[in-house]
């Protein structure tokens, strides 16, 4: 019987894949956008990929790994080097992180810890209208 699942060629590999997609849902989990939070598990997987590559490694359409290539970029996260130099036609792209996994990951961090502030801040609030509303 045939199953979606990919077949792995060592077991650090599979170990290495099944850490990345737990990353992935807690990148999720704390606010990232899905595709970006994928893309850049598949860049750090994979290494170096094209914008097609990306598209079959992480399941998404072309649009979104455009975006999740852009939100990496504005980050400063990504490296893009032009893979068909002087070739005609539309120029084709290869992504690279630009920085090791675990400093790419910073930008994300202080997305969760602001998030955390904020509700942080919202939980206090409930707390003084509680009062507020118990002393009346």
């Amino acid at each position: 019987m045939a199953t979606n699942q990919p077949t792995y060629q060592s077991s650090e590999e599979a170990e290495l894949i099944e850490s990345a997609q737990e990353l992935v849902q807690l990148l999720i989990n704390v606010g990232a956008n899905p595709h970006t939070a994928r893309t850049l598990l598949c860049l750090y997987v994979h290494g170096p990929s094209t914008s097609n590559q990306l598209q079959k490694r992480c399941m998404i359409r072309q649009p979104d790994v455009s975006i999740a290539i852009g939100e990496l970029k504005d980050m400063g996260l990504i490296n893009l080097e032009n893979s068909n130099p002087g070739a005609r036609g539309r120029p084709s792209h290869t992504y690279s992180l630009s920085v090791p996994i675990k400093e790419a990951l910073s930008p994300f961090r202080m997305l969760a810890l602001k998030r955390l502030h904020i509700i942080q801040e919202q939980i206090s609030r409930i707390s003084e209208l509680t009062d507020s509303v118990l002393a009346n």
